[in-house]
């Protein structure tokens, strides 16, 4: 198991057993340790959603499996001849 997922455990158990909420405002920041482990947590959720969106990428040929941007063309919206509403 990956240091992230056993942080992410390790913080989950104590956080479910202390009944706290998963927020920054439930965090004593002032205790390193439970600072730290809160990080893991959270840099742990975001690696989750970054590879999440990268394989969407992926599927919706934007890059390739390397990285690399296949499409250059922009949204219709976004193109220099588009008559945009931005709501204001």
């Amino acid at each position: 198991m990956p240091d992230s997922a056993l942080a992410m455990r390790a913080y989950t158990q104590n956080m479910s057993s202390s009944r706290k909420p998963f927020s920054i405002d439930a965090v004593n920041v002032d205790d390193e340790r439970e600072f730290e482990e809160f990080m893991s947590v959270v840099i742990a959720e975001g690696d989750k959603r970054l590879h999440a969106q990268v394989e969407e990428a992926i599927r919706f040929g934007i890059i390739d499996k390397r990285g690399n941007l296949l499409r250059r063309e922009l949204p219709e919206d976004m193109r220099e001849e588009a008559e945009r509403d931005f709501g204001g």
